[in-house]
């Protein structure tokens, strides 16, 4: 009996775990009102929608939105209820096919996201292709730009890249192409090494002889690190999807061997 109500639970507690991964999201509407859906596509004006378990899509304006629940439990923010998602009247930028903007790319660091890791690795990719710009056979959008840009247009957070079709992002940057990327990096070992030495040292004119003897260690981290590392085009299709783990990570910042690799290998870069 007590067997047959341990499995009882157990099912249960499997039945709940699936239905939560496969819920659907919430939408809070200005007016009050709580919505089950699918959230399809969020842009900077629109949020794309289906009602849950159903197929037609529905499209609201985000000033009618307070917020979206996703089924996961992230949360994002729309209105004035989030500063830093300014949702009034975005206007898309002129169209550059010939200019690719560098997104702040995703890093996770022990498991946690860390933004500012991404800003970083944004800036020294535009700096590296930047050195030979003779080299490149498009312009690159600045940083500080495309930042602007992907904040303008309610995108604060490198998590919410997934919300979007790339194809929009080349649209909120006004680029033909578009860099990103999702960098790995897992705390593996420090490997500590010892080493001794002995020196004898001989006074000819006492007879004697000296024996000095010293001891010293170092210690080395090392780390698991992985770049995924993709291009698109102005109308989202994939140019570039590769993963490149770089050789004897000693340094949290031992992706930059990646991307420089990974830079010198893309179309739109000459090495003569």
């Amino acid at each position: 009996m007590k067997l047959s109500k341990l499995i009882t639970i157990l099912m249960f507690g499997i039945a709940v775990s699936i239905n939560a991964q496969n819920g659907p999201d919430q939408l809070f509407m200005n007016n009050g009102e709580t919505y089950e859906v699918t959230v399809k596509k969020v842009e900077p004006k629109t949020i794309t929608y289906v009602f849950f378990k159903e197929k037609m899509e529905n499209v609201v304006e985000k000033d009618k939105v307070v917020k979206i629940v996703f089924h996961n439990g992230r949360e994002q923010l729309f209105g004035a209820s989030n500063s830093t998602s300014p949702q009034t009247e975005f206007n898309y930028p002129e169209m550059n096919t010939n200019e690719g903007a560098i997104l702040p790319f995703v890093f996770i660091f022990d498991g946690q996201p860390v933004n500012e890791e991404g800003v970083e690795a944004q800036e020294y990719y535009y700096n590296n292709v930047m050195r030979k710009p003779e080299r490149n056979t498009i312009s690159y959008q600045d940083p500080e730009l495309t930042q602007r840009r992907l904040r303008k247009a309610g995108i604060a957070d490198p998590s919410q890249y997934k919300d979007y079709d790339m194809q929009e992002i080349a649209k909120i940057l006004g680029v033909g192409v578009v860099v990103t990327g999702k960098i790995t990096v897992d705390f593996r070992s420090t490997t500590t090494n010892s080493y001794g030495s002995t020196t004898v040292k001989a006074n000819d004119k006492k007879k004697k002889v000296r024996a000095y003897s010293s001891d010293y260690s170092t210690s080395q981290d090392e780390f698991d690190t992985k770049v995924l590392f993709r291009i698109y085009d102005k109308d989202g299709k994939k140019v570039v999807d590769v993963t490149r783990r770089p050789f004897m990570a000693i340094t949290k910042d031992n992706y930059i061997t990646a991307l420089g690799y990974l830079m010198k290998r893309t179309p739109y870069y000459r090495k003569k």
